[in-house]
């Protein structure tokens, strides 16, 4: 008999990975979510009713989830049935990074800054700020001066009530205010600049047991942190990567995330990594290199942990090099100014992410993905050639975009 799954605030990714499982029966409640824009068309606590609601009148075995916001919908939901999946104060110290830099046993330097202090400072620089609960680099920046914070600040003060009205009426309902008093707060997260590769750490816990699945690398542009494309397998050191799995166990034990997916970020140096953050929910964006690189598909481990088994996926060997490369723009403009999106949709397994009449602005150090592109080779060099040569040709404003060498 299959097993019926509720999808929490579906992806057209997750539609396309789970036409391909079989042994399930999914139900898919879609939500106006965008991870890369504000979503003001979604009411999360009306969203969550509404799954409440179908729940009631469907059978649902399990609650399976890929997205930020759609693993916060999934705790309260699977906390509210009785079925697996990690609680919802876990899910918020990963959402909310203030609060699990705070649960670390060794965080790096931090604090909370109000977003409409009269004379906001920072004690220390240089310095990151970002919100606290937002991804991608959105409303993130480098500061070494004053002048750098006020700058910052000017741009997270424009920007950010568009943001917070997905999160806040959550965190009112479902967080303790007298153990969290900051979630609802207008603040920003300052901590000490830390420079260096970084890489993803994936896994999952099972009966607060964690178990690794991959390692994959983040690859910037040389001189800069702008993420190039990030690429499988890791080309870390065998003790750096050793180390990396140690890390992230007791990062996630920090955060009492069980029977969930992680995936965690790390700066890794010569003998010493340091966490960069935590999220509580599988990679799935790179569900293609896994496929390809290690014969094995995230989603069907994902959705066993969901039933609440143990993953029995077995992670092969990489056959290949695979890479995720970003089509990164500094300009503001409208999209089909900045992207030839006739050629671009020529190329095979091209993610665009913006329509041709949307405006970009930016919203970070990071710039704009305006799409991204797997790719695969027996070689990193191989991959990176033809990453280099399909940006060139489809990006209508090189000059705005970061160019560099392998």
């Amino acid at each position: 008999m299959a097993v019926e799954v509720l999808i929490t605030c579906p992806s057209q990714r997750d539609r396309n990975a789970i036409a391909a499982l079989s042994g399930y029966n999914f139900h898919l409640l879609d939500a106006p979510l965008n991870p890369r824009t504000p979503s003001p068309e979604l009411n999360l606590l009306e969203y969550i009713d509404r799954c409440r609601e179908y729940i009631r009148t469907h059978h649902i075995d399990a609650i399976y989830y890929s997205r930020d916001v759609g693993d916060l919908v999934a705790s309260a939901l699977c906390a509210e049935f009785g079925l697996p999946g990690p609680s919802v104060e876990s899910v918020f110290l990963c959402i909310h990074k203030y609060y699990s830099r705070l649960a670390e046993p060794s965080p790096i330097r931090c604090e909370a800054l109000d977003l409409h202090a009269a004379q906001p400072t920072v004690s220390f620089y240089p310095a990151y700020i970002k919100p606290p609960w937002l991804n991608l680099g959105i409303l993130g920046f480098k500061l070494d001066s004053p002048a750098d914070l006020e700058q910052a600040l000017a741009i997270a003060r424009r920007d950010y009530a568009a943001w917070s009205p997905l999160y806040y009426p959550f965190f009112q309902r479902y967080i303790d205010p007298q153990t969290d008093p900051l979630a609802t707060r207008d603040i920003m997260l300052v901590e000490e600049f830390v420079d260096g590769p970084q890489v993803t750490v994936e896994g999952w816990v099972y009966q607060q047991q964690p178990h690794l699945w991959a390692i994959t690398d983040t690859n910037t542009y040389p001189g800069t942190r702008v993420i190039d494309n990030f690429s499988l397998p890791s080309r870390h050191a065998p003790h750096i990567q050793q180390l990396l799995a140690q890390r992230a166990g007791e990062a996630i034990r920090s955060v009492g995330l069980d029977n969930g997916f992680f995936n965690i970020e790390f700066w890794c140096h010569d003998n010493e990594v340091k966490l960069t953050e935590i999220n509580g929910r599988a990679a799935t964006c790179f569900y293609h290199l896994y496929r390809q690189c290690l014969n094995a598909c995230i989603y069907e481990a994902g959705l066993q942990l969901a039933c609440g088994r143990a993953p029995t996926v077995e992670i092969g060997v990489a056959r290949q090099v695979g890479g995720q490369f970003n089509f990164i723009t500094f300009a503001e403009d409208r999209a089909d100014r900045l992207l030839d999106f006739a050629q671009a949709r020529q190329v095979p397994g091209l993610t665009l992410y913006f329509s041709e009449g949307d405006m970009i602005r930016q919203m970070s150090e990071f710039g704009i993905v305006l799409a991204q592109l797997d790719l695969f080779a027996p070689s990193y060099a191989a991959i990176y050639a033809e990453a280099e040569q399909l940006r060139r040709r489809l990006l209508k404003q090189p000059e705005h975009s970061p160019w560099g060498e392998s």
